[in-house]
């Protein structure tokens, strides 16, 4: 898996590729960690080339939420594979995420 972060101001975007298994899961929380967590406002992920987001993922994410919420930070989910949109869905995750598919 491969994750490459940009920063601009109170803006992250963050682009990740391969399988966000237990193995690609630390390393993004690895990367969620330099962030500049209380400067950082708005956080985009693109997932448009992620084949999948197991739950160890799936916790990262709701992890760097979490460490983000406090501040005032939101996240952005763009271009996500039907089946991760699908399954962000059904386990409700669209209620933390503002996420959208590939179109």
């Amino acid at each position: 898996m491969e994750v490459n972060v940009t920063t601009e101001g109170q803006k992250a975007r963050i682009t990740v590729s391969g399988n966000i298994d237990e193995r690609g899961a630390e390393e993004l929380k690895r990367r969620f960690l330099d962030l500049d967590i209380p400067k950082i406002k708005d956080v985009v992920l693109d997932f448009s080339e992620v084949t999948f987001v197991g739950s160890a993922g799936i916790g990262k994410l709701l992890l760097l939420y979490k460490n983000l919420a406090p501040h005032g930070g939101s996240i952005r989910i763009e271009n996500m594979s039907k089946d991760i949109y699908t399954m962000f869905k059904v386990v409700k995750l669209d209620k933390v995420f503002d996420i959208s598919a590939i179109q």
